[in-house]
């Protein structure tokens, strides 16, 4: 009996992403929306970068909250509406959040008065 195994790798991600104060916001630069439809790995990717940053070792300081927890976090989709994204104390996704606003600014106030 032969098998196969065939592995599909998503499309790559093409995104800006930075910190504003208490919002980390991320910019989909691709009109395919591939970044919302991968928030897992984006936040990974993000997570990593921001571990490389404060310093934070995730082998290490696995009792203290993830590097990106806390920080109100923005998606600009392929669209240019924002959406809010909520994590866990891991880092991990648990929520999009559509808000329907195209300016930065509006969205950045909404975002931080969601709980």
């Amino acid at each position: 009996m032969n098998a196969s195994i065939i592995t599909l790798s998503p499309a790559s991600l093409h995104f800006n992403w930075g910190t504003d104060g208490l919002v980390l916001w991320i910019e989909e630069l691709d009109g395919t929306d591939n970044v919302a439809d991968q928030l897992p790995e984006v936040l990974e990717r993000i997570g990593f970068a921001v571990e490389l940053q404060t310093g934070w070792d995730h082998r290490t300081d696995a009792a203290t909250l993830h590097p990106i927890y806390g920080y109100r976090i923005l998606l600009r989709d392929a669209s240019g509406r924002w959406n809010a994204i909520r994590t866990d104390e891991h880092g991990h996704l648990t929520e999009l959040i559509p808000l329907e606003e195209m300016d930065y600014e509006i969205a950045y106030e909404k975002v931080m008065w969601l709980e």
